[in-house]
């Protein structure tokens, strides 16, 4: 049985109230969407914390959990949005990924954080039409990349095309979005690959 038949099983099992099956999501998911939150603010307690809240709220609702073909997919969506509730409540701040002078990282507010993505429009309409630009290959990798968050061995497969070429596909596209949002990237202080990380789940899902 592979990864995600156990996922499949364990989450069947934690709807009819398995707490070993909450223990076993744990264990399978704990690092990678730990990264994930990590990569997309910058504060590992946060992700850590937010974590173990989507975790104590999917036992709570255990009964009235739905039934997902991607139980990944489906953790990340929750630590995402229950993250943002964070921020957005003002209880924690993001970090930027750039550094900024003599080495130091700079901490962005919630404030910041939100006008910088959610509540800009004009940034909102450029994302929307470069990512139109894109071929519908580019887009459908770019969605399993970011949105999913599936590694490279997962993406080739699915779509049964090479590592390499996923990697290309990626790589490609992400060139032209960026050259596209170039001065939104500059505006925001964000990397490109946080601003279409929180753009995909934002703005496209």
């Amino acid at each position: 049985m592979n990864g995600n038949l156990y996922t499949q099983e364990y989450w069947r099992q934690l709807r009819d109230g398995n707490t070993d099956a909450l223990s076993a999501l744990y264990q399978l998911h704990y690092v990678g969407l730990i990264n994930y939150g990590v990569k997309l603010t910058g504060d590992r307690d946060l992700a850590n914390d937010c974590f173990t809240a989507v975790l104590l709220e999917l036992w709570e609702k255990r009964h009235q959990l739905p039934e997902v073909s991607n139980v990944r997919a489906y953790l990340i969506t929750c630590l995402h949005r229950r993250m943002l509730h964070e921020i957005a409540s003002g209880k924690k701040r993001i970090h930027s990924h750039q550094q900024v002078a003599e080495g130091q990282e700079r901490e962005w507010s919630h404030e910041e954080y939100l006008s910088a993505i959610e509540g800009n429009d004009e940034f909102t309409e450029a994302f929307a039409r470069a990512f139109r630009q894109l071929t519908q290959r580019q887009q459908q990798l770019l969605r399993m990349k970011f949105f999913d968050n599936l590694d490279y061995d997962h993406i080739a497969q699915t779509c049964g095309i090479t590592k390499r070429t996923a990697y290309n596909i990626i790589h490609d596209a992400l060139k032209q979005l960026k050259h596209e949002l170039k001065g939104h990237e500059q505006a925001t202080g964000l990397p490109i690959e946080t601003l279409l990380s929180i753009s995909l789940l934002l703005i496209l899902q």
